[in-house]
């Protein structure tokens, strides 16, 4: 039965080998039209830098720092403090009063149970993520309990000094504890640093005796004996049930303070508020925790010479960029150069290669190269940071640092060009219409789980250590247009 249908088949075949034919002679030809309708030319343009102050540095990060170090490519010193709060956790904070042991020989049944409970110690950890300088270094810190708390929803930026603005409790019987450390911590055995799941951290005891904020005629053995006795006071204990309540009326956290030695800065990546008293059964030890998480506010404030910083500035052979806060590189894009003479021209692509120069010295304690690069409008950078914008690659850029090129490529910034040039013919330009800054930025992505790609989801100023020098001499702009032939 098959074999009635091969003419046909073989009829079809040999008219699509026609059709196909007849196609094919027209593509080579259609090809040659475009090339002679389109052309493309590529022009480079000088572009101008110089280095600016960094100014309103939002401190958003992820981590804190603390310590105080040397530059050593520039010679300039900068400061770290350190503000936590701490996040209350309700019921599960605190065992039933009766199950707390208390001395029988201090033990006065005429007086209500949980105004007689103690802590043993108190002490607060700052867990270390990482650090700059040497880990050996002897460090010192102070501790001072907060007098009211940092605010959500408000800005503060990394100069910010809650001392200098009233916000740490003075006088007497207030928390004022001072530990030295090294962020190295041989507290530790070798054996407990080798371990995988090991975590290094700072301790620092809070075991002074303390008054009452609010009535200053009651006395506290230590800091955790004051937390036990709010929380199980009736007229108190729903403040850990909110942690509005809590940061505002019991706990508005601690401000870890620098206060002596130089060439190290660590990088804290949580804290936790510990509390130990002893069970009544058998006396033994029990412990409560109270942490400090991104759910609370963790922030620097961070301090550097004007002086130095400016020095710096001043160079004219090269700029610089500097975290987390001091310098960043400030570009005057030659936009009516690239846009004047093309006005019926496609800009396909703008191209930026910004090089990085070298450390004039090598050094095993030397800061970090930045690792990220956010060109941004210069008019742009409060709004972007404070209202927690993320780069759309239109009108703001980001750039990876390339270790084999040894600098920041800005691949195609044309739509930029166009807005700003736009700007300027519709009279809408400041006066720094066509500058951008580069800022050195943290960028966190997160996974999309229905196809595993990435997604930009949040840019912040860029608090670790990082600095680094760039060239300005034969720095340009790499365009190509397209157009029609003429």
């Amino acid at each position: 039965m098959r074999q009635r249908f091969i003419p046909l088949y073989l009829f079809l075949y040999i008219l699509f080998l026609g059709s196909c034919a007849e196609d094919t002679d027209t593509i080579g030809t259609s090809l040659t039209d475009v090339e002679k309708i389109y052309s493309e030319t590529a022009v480079t343009y000088p572009v101008t830098s110089k280095s600016v102050k960094s100014v309103n540095v939002f401190s958003r990060g992820r981590n804190g720092y603390l310590g105080q170090a040397k530059d050593l490519e520039t010679d300039c010193y900068l400061t770290c403090n350190y503000m936590t709060q701490m996040r209350t956790i309700g019921e599960h904070q605190f065992p039933d009063v009766n199950s707390v042991y208390i001395n029988p020989a201090k033990y006065d049944s005429a007086i209500e149970r949980w105004k007689q409970v103690e802590a043993d110690s108190c002490w607060l950890e700052l867990y270390i993520l990482s650090s700059v300088g040497d880990s050996l270094t002897p460090m010192k810190v102070s501790v001072h309990e907060m007098s009211e708390p940092y605010e959500e929803g408000v800005t503060y930026y990394a100069d910010f000094d809650p001392e200098a603005n009233g916000m740490i409790r003075t006088g007497k019987g207030t928390v004022n504890s001072y530990m030295t450390y090294t962020t190295s911590n041989h507290v530790f055995s070798d054996a407990e640093r080798a371990k995988s799941n090991f975590v290094n951290y700072i301790s620092i005891g809070l075991n002074d005796s303390i008054y009452d904020k609010n009535d200053p005629t009651v006395k506290y053995k230590n800091y955790g004996t004051y937390l036990m006795r709010k929380f199980y006071d009736p007229a108190t204990k729903d403040n850990f049930f909110n942690q509005y309540k809590f940061t505002h009326n019991i706990c508005p956290g601690f401000y870890i303070k620098h206060a002596g030695g130089i060439g190290n800065i660590a990088t804290i990546y949580t804290a936790r508020l510990v509390v130990a008293y002893a069970n009544v059964v058998n006396e033994q030890p029990m412990y409560s925790g109270f942490g400090g998480t991104e759910e609370v506010i963790q922030k620097s404030s961070l301090t550097q010479s004007d002086t130095e910083l400016q020095n710096l500035i001043d160079k004219d052979t090269w700029t610089y960029i500097k975290s987390p806060a001091g310098i960043w590189t400030e570009l005057e894009l030659p936009v009516e150069d690239i846009m004047n003479g093309h006005e019926n021209d496609t800009l396909n692509t703008a191209r930026i290669f910004v090089p990085r120069l070298n450390n004039e010295f090598v050094s095993e304690y030397a800061f970090n190269v930045p690792q990220t690069l956010l060109m941004i409008p210069t008019d742009s950078i409060s709004d972007f940071f404070e209202k927690q914008q993320v780069a759309d690659f239109r009108n703001t850029y980001l750039a990876s640092y390339g270790s084999k090129t040894n600098g920041y490529t800005f691949n195609n910034i044309s739509i930029l060009i166009s807005n700003l040039y736009n700007k300027k013919m519709a009279g809408e330009a400041s006066a720094n219409w066509n500058k951008v800054t580069l800022i050195p930025v943290e960028a966190t992505y997160s996974t999309v789980s229905t196809t595993a790609s990435q997604v930009l989801t949040k840019v912040t100023h860029d608090m670790s250590m990082s600095s680094t020098r760039l060239a300005k001499d034969d720095l340009k702009v790499s365009v190509i247009y397209s157009h029609k032939s003429r």
